[in-house]
């Protein structure tokens, strides 16, 4: 019997915040489907969770007593002593932030398998994880604040660099990874300490210039139908100088952080968004529900593209509440918009019965 599954967990900072996410969207899909819920570990192997309803289950990792699962061509299999099999999966849903879910690498696993899944696919999702990269194929198509990636083995060299041709005040994240995790605002005098603090977690930093008086601007975006369907644009607010782990998901908001939503623009603004969105989710090849989140800097009326998120916090469903589309009807557009999976051939060349040895 085929059943729609959805995955969450991962090694990952945002592994709990996966968990989350994925909660969240059985509790509501449960009012109209069977969900089958694949748990996966912290060291990223597949478990069992359908039994489990509440994520305190998940607060002690040493006490997860799950089952362990195998996935081969759609299939799930369970074991027991031996491996039976479960279920076959008709889509699965993709609730992993960062990490193995986010990267890319869970795309690629669906496409050998033949799995259909509502996230990006392998490249755009690489991509997309890699702040770095996503800007330098982004510059020139629309803006983007200046920065400088560092890791390890350049580490003097990009130093000097930014010393020599940045500002002052800087901001300080990890290269690939999410949620304001290891992102600090500093300046040219403590800038480095932050940087060997997210050696600690990431492979690579990237450091930017801080933009003072600034806006931030979100909006999500999935195909529907073979056109682009955006949602409402949100306006965070943040009381520090950006917004901060703790305010997204530690504040006891039941959606994160407070926001403006819709934001209060003018419609040159939302025009201006709206196109960047459309033209980021072109350029990147990216399907599948994504947001985009802006910095717009006040002083010089520049909108720059800060990020994309391929799998993004809560489903960003709450954007799409103001143009009447509820939780439900999100996640079955997206199911039913589902990217045809990826169709690998063989081509006889005869080569093998070639005595080449």
């Amino acid at each position: 019997m085929e059943k729609l599954c959805v995955i969450f967990g991962g090694a990952s900072c945002e592994h709990d915040i996966s968990i989350i996410t994925a909660m969240q969207l059985c509790k509501n899909l449960e009012k109209k489907y069977k969900i089958e819920k694949i748990y996966l570990g912290l060291d990223n192997s597949l478990y069992m969770a359908t039994q489990v309803t509440d994520i305190s289950y998940f607060v002690d990792k040493k006490k997860i007593k799950l089952k362990p699962i195998m996935i081969s061509g759609r299939k799930i299999y369970v074991k027991n002593v031996f491996w039976k099999k479960y279920c076959e999966i008709a889509c699965l849903i993709n609730c992993c932030h960062g990490g193995v879910g986010e990267n890319g690498d869970l795309a690629g696993f669906c496409n050998v398998n033949d799995i259909p899944y509502t996230s990006a696919d392998c490249l755009p999702s690489h991509i997309a994880m890699d702040k770095s990269l996503a800007k330098k194929l982004l510059d020139g198509i629309v803006p983007t604040v200046s920065g400088v990636q560092v890791d390890e083995e350049n580490f003097e060299e990009k130093v000097k660099y930014i010393r020599e041709n940045l500002n002052d005040d800087l901001i300080v994240k990890p290269n690939s990874l999410g949620s304001s995790i290891g992102v600090k605002a500093c300046n040219k005098m403590n800038f480095t300490e932050q940087i060997e603090a997210i050696f600690l977690l990431n492979d690579s930093a990237l450091v930017e210039n801080r933009i003072e008086d600034m806006e931030e601007y979100n909006q999500a975006c999935f195909v529907s139908n073979g056109e682009i369907k955006l949602s409402a644009i949100e306006n965070p607010i943040s009381k520090s100088k950006f917004l901060s782990f703790d305010e997204k998901y530690l504040s006891g908001k039941t959606k994160g952080t407070d926001r403006i939503l819709p934001a209060k623009i003018s419609l040159n603004m939302e025009k201006r968004i709206n196109d960047y969105t459309v033209l980021i989710y072109k350029t990147l090849k990216l399907n599948g529900l994504v947001r985009i989140d802006y910095i717009y800097d006040k002083l010089n009326d520049i909108l720059y593209f800060n990020e994309v998120n391929t799998i993004p916090g809560s489903m960003a469903f709450y954007l799409y509440e103001p143009l009447g589309i509820d939780y439900i009807s999100l996640i079955e557009s997206l199911i039913e918009n589902v990217k045809d999976n990826k169709k690998y051939s063989y081509f006889d060349t005869a080569v093998l019965r070639k005595k080449l040895l």
